[in-house]
């Protein structure tokens, strides 16, 4: 046990088990270093990342929880039955629900002299094998709501985020000016030779988390402009002179680590995550200085305002991604022909789909002759339509019912919080950013990424919230130590 002193600074003593902070250390490392190994893909990356979270969600059982994480917690739990239930019939001989196996099994069955036993999804034990990933996103945000309810380490985890991945952008750009044909030297990239990809091995998972981590760095700064703004209006010489040399050193710092994580961005060349992380940009810096605005066109302005810089910055930094944009436009050859045979895959089995990671298995039999026959096409570059085939609408029905449910609390917690309203407005902002991204490409399937956002909607969940005055002191007091 240690003493620290309570984070509303009225100098409370109280006191800090000692796994509750070695457990948000843990956490915070997890989120931090899950990119790192090629995006954490495979199974043994996903498996390490379990363990660890696991470890640490046992530490974080001093906490005592407010009715609002209750409740989040409470809706997870059922999304996870619903899941395990999922998974259960599609691999079961003897389902529950009596859902009819898959006709393939049976037409095996006539060619092969085996004995084949008949089951929903076309390939045996598969969604139990593929579930490596929504484990360790379940244990980062569970993890998230418990202790992001205390505004320390809420903060402490966007800090974790946003220097992790300056960290991977410095890195990223020397190696890649370097060899830009290896992954920090030291993996040999298979595609993408003339783009950055570090930390991933796909150059849109790259962009769109760096664009996350720019969008953290940005609105640290925004926040600290927000803080000395003048009360009144003013022009901005005298919010500059309002600004003493400790904080104009911090915002050097803070716009050092988002041009830094932006200039990486835009050399991923990624038109989905560049285009996706610069409109999260402009609508999270608009929703911050809102109330700085005039009433009447004041968001407006500041939306065309913030376009503006948008599209000055692609004109001076992206000038690949503009390229690609003038040359292939919107979307790619084949792109859309897969989307309806996914389609057609999710018509043809809709309550429970083909089996969780069977979507490669499964999607040769629907695909059509317009389809490019450049690369493989072993994901269907829209996650939830791969979840709808692969989960069943069931299961990608209640996803997303929930996923808007959380935009709604987040909302929420950005209009009626009045201090630290940055943790919810950048869990808002980032996972809003990965869904749009999800639906153009398959970014939410790797762990890397997955990871991070499931921590930071967690806690910006937990922070949507305000504290109660009964135990909201001591609560706070027993996570405060672990954001350090």
């Amino acid at each position: 046990m240690t003493r620290l002193r309570s984070p509303s600074g009225s100098g409370e003593a109280t006191a800090l088990p000692w796994p509750v902070r070695w457990s948000s250390w843990l956490f915070c490392a997890v989120v931090a270093l899950a990119p790192l190994p090629l995006g954490s893909v495979g199974a043994v990356a996903p498996a390490i990342w379990s363990i660890l979270l696991g470890i640490a969600l046992l530490g974080v059982l001093p906490v005592r929880l407010r009715g609002s994480q209750l409740a989040i917690l409470a809706v997870t739990a059922l999304l996870t039955a619903l899941a395990v239930l999922v998974l259960h019939e599609q691999s079961a001989l003897r389902p529950w629900l009596g859902a009819a196996p898959n006709a393939l099994w049976a037409e095996a069955g006539k060619l092969l002299p085996a004995v084949l036993p008949p089951v929903v999804t076309i390939a045996t034990n598969l969604p139990f094998y593929s579930a490596g990933v929504a484990i360790v996103c379940l244990l980062a945000f569970a993890i998230g709501v418990v202790l992001g309810a205390n505004r320390m380490l809420a903060r402490g985890l966007l800090r974790a985020v946003a220097l992790a991945g300056l960290a991977y952008a410095i890195c990223g750009i020397v190696t890649f000016a370097i060899d830009p044909t290896r992954i920090y030297l030291l993996h040999e990239k298979q595609a993408h030779l003339e783009w950055l990809t570090s930390p991933f091995v796909n150059r849109n998972t790259a962009g769109i988390y760096y664009g996350c981590c720019a969008l953290i760095w940005l609105l640290f700064g925004c926040e600290l402009i927000e803080r000395h703004w003048p009360s009144h209006r003013s022009g901005l010489s005298r919010l500059f002179a309002r600004l003493d040399m400790p904080a104009r050193r911090r915002l050097a710092g803070l716009a050092f680590g988002w041009l830094t994580c932006l200039l990486a961005m835009f050399l991923t060349g990624s038109r989905g995550g560049v285009g996706i992380s610069l409109l999260a940009a402009v609508v999270a810096a608009a929703i911050l200085f809102r109330k700085r605005m005039p009433r009447r066109y004041g968001l407006i302005a500041a939306l065309g305002i913030g376009s503006l810089v948008a599209l000055a910055l692609l004109q001076l930094l992206g000038g690949g991604v503009g390229a690609r944009f003038s040359t292939m436009g919107l979307s790619d050859e084949g792109r859309f022909s897969t989307y309806r045979a996914t389609l057609r895959m999710i018509w043809d089995h809709p309550w429970l789909g083909d089996g969780i990671g069977s979507f490669e298995w499964v999607y040769p039999a629907y695909r059509t002759d317009d389809i490019s026959l450049r690369g493989t096409w072993n994901r269907a570059h829209n996650s939830w339509l791969e979840l709808a085939s692969d989960g069943g609408m069931l299961m990608a029905g209640a996803a997303m019912i929930a996923l808007l449910a959380a935009f709604g609390v987040l909302a929420h917690g950005v209009r009626t919080r009045r201090r630290d309203v940055i943790v919810p407005l950048v869990a808002l902002c980032a996972s809003g950013a990965g869904t749009l991204h999800s639906m153009i490409d398959f970014s939410l399937q790797i762990t890397g990424y997955a990871v991070v956002i499931a921590a930071l909607l967690g806690a910006g969940l937990s922070q949507s919230f305000r504290s109660g005055r009964g135990g909201g002191v001591r609560d706070a007091g027993v996570t405060a130590g672990a954001a350090g």
